[in-house]
């Protein structure tokens, strides 16, 4: 009871804290859950706080402070990068890990390839959620870049654009919507009167929009807390708004992989800002109309870039070969072994990853009950291990 106590105010504050900073659609709800597959962005990364009380590893784990205390947190700033992180972290970690569970007589249940990939993501989008604005940062902000010249807050001037139905919804990429919408307008009015075009670093969208809010004459209100970005229909967006043009197509801008986007949200956003001004210019010399965003689109973009590219790990077939006999597989799945085992080569190839690594992770015990009855440990996996076997294991020439 205790613990489902706890997973009840951590879903509350993690889900909370999302809607606050990132989404817009609330026709994205109840939560979309749709397999996970090799050519699909997830629906939804939140799905996966369900798995992660499903499975027990909030018993031990905690997110921003709010769950178990015998493991590492996983917060913003501790999180795993990559797809192949995930279960080298996990298996290297599995001694402790399956102790663990066996003291708290927790039931472990073996892992589903849906759940894996809803788990993956999810811990993955922990990175995405960035720390709340700072409305003394957002004043200094709203003063150092001018925005008064042009705009009025918290009451009505004449002749000025009043910002205070930015405040009606409680995102910082309401406000980075708002902002890329009147790009051209505004860089236009700030080139004119010799204003330097704003330039974001680190959270300086969600300082901004914090101090907008807080001078807002709106005053209490019931806050908009929606969607935090589909990554899927933000890579449609890409395609329609002409991102892909530039960024893939041709070489008119800087190809995405070059990118680091493993960047909270708001530092996303800032970005995207940042470069507005040369893609504005860039859009008008190829004749290409400056794209618009309505509803959730920004959110949904900004989702799509997160997740875009965050998986650098190399692998081989050639290792992945090398690695069954390295780290021991090979001496139970060889052909005629004693104990009925499939044969590493002929292990059929997997659907997407997160069959991979299901399967691979509900094997553990197994393996740690072989390797322990030889007073042996299992090995250790690095990323780019797990990757190279999954490359051999799919191979095409079978």
């Amino acid at each position: 009871m205790k613990d489902r106590n706890l997973f009840t105010v951590f879903s509350v504050i993690v889900i909370s804290a999302a809607f606050l900073f990132y989404g817009f659609e609330s026709d994205n709800f109840p939560f979309q859950q749709k397999p996970t597959n090799k050519n699909n962005l997830p629906q939804n990364p939140l799905d996966g706080r369900i798995v992660f009380e499903n499975y027990g590893c909030i018993n031990c784990h905690s997110i921003n402070g709010f769950g178990g205390k015998t493991a590492p947190d996983f917060n913003s700033k501790n999180f795993l990068i990559g797809d192949f992180d995930l279960i080298s972290e996990m298996w290297n970690h599995s001694p402790g890990m399956l102790k663990m569970i066996e003291q708290m007589e927790i039931n472990r249940k073996k892992m589903t390839a849906v759940d894996f990939g809803k788990l993956r993501y999810f811990i993955y989008f922990l990175g995405y959620i960035s720390s709340n604005g700072s409305v003394s940062k957002g004043e200094k902000l709203f003063t150092q870049m001018k925005c008064a010249n042009c705009h009025s807050i918290g009451k009505s001037i004449p002749d000025k654009i009043n910002l205070d139905n930015t405040a009606y919804y409680a995102s910082p990429i309401y406000l980075a919507q708002v902002m890329w919408n009147h790009a051209a307008q505004m860089h236009k009015k700030q080139r004119t009167s010799n204003i330097n075009i704003p330039f974001f670093e680190d959270n300086g969208f969600a300082d901004l929009a914090a101090y907008l809010e807080a001078e807002s004459i709106l005053g209490e209100r019931n806050k908009n807390f929606m969607y935090p970005g589909n990554p899927a229909k933000g890579e449609k967006l890409f395609g329609s708004k002409n991102c892909s043009y530039c960024h893939l197509q041709n070489a008119i801008g800087p190809s995405l992989s070059k990118i680091d986007l493993h960047k909270s949200v708001n530092e996303i956003a800032g970005m995207l800002w940042n470069h507005s001004n040369v893609m504005e210019s860039a859009m008008t010399k190829n004749n290409i109309s400056w794209p618009s965003f309505k509803n959730g689109e920004m959110g949904n973009l900004l989702a799509y870039l997160y997740f875009y590219n965050n998986e650098k790990v190399v692998g081989s077939i050639e290792n992945g070969q090398k690695l069954l006999a390295a780290k021991g597989c090979s001496n139970c799945h060889y052909a005629g072994n004693s104990y009925s085992i499939v044969t590493a080569s002929d292990i059929k190839p997997f659907d997407n990853i997160d069959e991979f690594f299901s399967e691979l992770w509900n094997h553990l015990p197994l393996i740690e009950k072989d390797y322990y009855s030889k007073g042996k440990e299992i090995p250790k996996l690095m990323p780019e291990d797990v990757k190279s076997m999954y490359l051999y294991f799919n191979r095409k020439n079978r």
